[in-house]
Formats: structure tokens, C-alpha cells, sequence
């Protein structure tokens, strides 16, 4: 990347601390992906951009990127049982968004946000499936409240369902059903196609 094409995905002033206007624009990129729903064309449009800026920006300082400096992380299979899945996946979840809170740079990051895709296409595939469910959904991309999904799931234990495919055999938890067809269709319209 030549300097020129530097300024381009960094654009700055003069007067501007390069320095703080990278962690301004960083702390921005990592606002939004904190704060909506994992749509992977989305976000990875976003990683995208942020690439380019920590790459212009290491150009513009005359820095060297850091490579490397995150480990892969093993991505742990859902269970089926529906119970312990979702704990699982509000646990990694909240670790992923913590690690990209705390990301130092664009690289890092990009990383974490990476990985947040990674376990969220996962964890959709266990509710996924192709059987019509007729049933309304309110909003595609609105997570619903996971207090509210943890009732539905002891509700649905409590009625004698335990994993996934007893949400459809069962057919009578319209909010769990509600929640498998929202899922299923980020599958099907949003996803990556397959499991990881």
C-alpha cells in the first residue's frame, strides 16, 4: 500500500494525533460489531474495512503490524441437548465480545470478530432446520433476550423437551419455535453455508 493509498482508508489532517484518531476509529468499528446482530456478509464487509485502515495506518506511522499476535481458539461443537448448548454459546459469546472490547488494534480485532462469526454460524446450525414452521417472527436480525430464551428453554424442559429436535416433534413452544425458524432462515439467507 503506497502512502497515497494510505490516506484514502485513513484519511487525517495535519493536525490530527494519527495515534488517536486509530483508536477513535477502532473504538467505533468495535462498537458495532458489539452491538448488532452477526449478519456475516456484514460484518465481514466491516473486517474488511478495518483491515484496510490498520494497514494504511501502520504505512502512515511507519510501524511494523503485529502478526500473530492471537491465537486460534478451538471451536467447541454444540451439544444437542438445548439446555447446554445455549449456556455454552451465552458464555462464548460473552468472552468474544469481551476480547473485542479489549482488542488493541485492527488485527486483533478482526481476530476475535472472526471467531465471534465462527461460533455464532455454529451455534445457529443446531437450531437450523429446512421444515416449514408456520408461525410469524417479528424481526430477523433482533437477538432475542437471552433471559427470556432461558425461560422458554425451562419451560420446555419442564413439558418433557430436551434437545433440539424435540422444539419441532413437541410443536409447543411457540416461542422456541419462533426462535428456530428465525435462526434457521439467518442460516439459509446469511450463512456460510455449512458447518465449520
Amino acid at each position: 500500500m503506497t502512502p497515497e493509498e494510505a490516506r484514502l482508508f485513513f484519511p487525517y489532517n495535519e493536525a490530527d494525533d494519527v495515534a488517536d484518531l486509530y483508536n477513535e476509529r477502532l473504538f467505533e468499528h468495535k462498537q458495532f460489531f458489539l452491538s448488532k446482530t452477526p449478519i456475516r456478509r456484514v460484518f465481514e464487509s466491516r473486517l474488511d474495512k478495518v483491515t484496510k485502515m490498520g494497514d494504511a495506518y501502520h504505512v502512515i506511522t511507519g510501524q511494523k503490524a503485529s502478526s500473530g499476535e492471537e491465537k486460534s481458539e478451538e471451536i467447541t461443537r454444540f451439544p444437542d441437548h438445548l439446555l447446554t448448548a445455549f449456556t455454552q454459546w451465552e458464555q462464548l459469546k460473552g468472552r468474544s465480545k469481551q476480547r473485542i472490547m479489549q482488542s488493541q488494534s485492527a488485527s486483533a480485532l478482526c481476530h476475535h470478530v472472526r471467531f465471534y462469526l465462527r461460533i455464532t454460524d455454529e451455534y445457529r446450525l443446531k437450531w437450523y432446520t429446512d421444515q416449514e414452521i408456520d408461525i410469524e417472527i417479528s424481526q430477523l436480525s433482533k437477538d432475542e433476550d437471552p433471559m427470556d430464551v432461558l425461560r422458554a428453554i425451562r419451560a420446555f424442559e419442564q413439558d418433557g423437551g430436551v434437545n433440539f429436535e424435540d422444539i419441532l416433534k413437541m410443536n409447543t413452544n411457540s416461542f422456541l419455535l419462533k426462535e428456530m425458524k428465525r435462526l434457521s432462515l439467518l442460516v439459509k439467507n446469511y450463512g456460510n453455508g455449512g458447518s465449520i
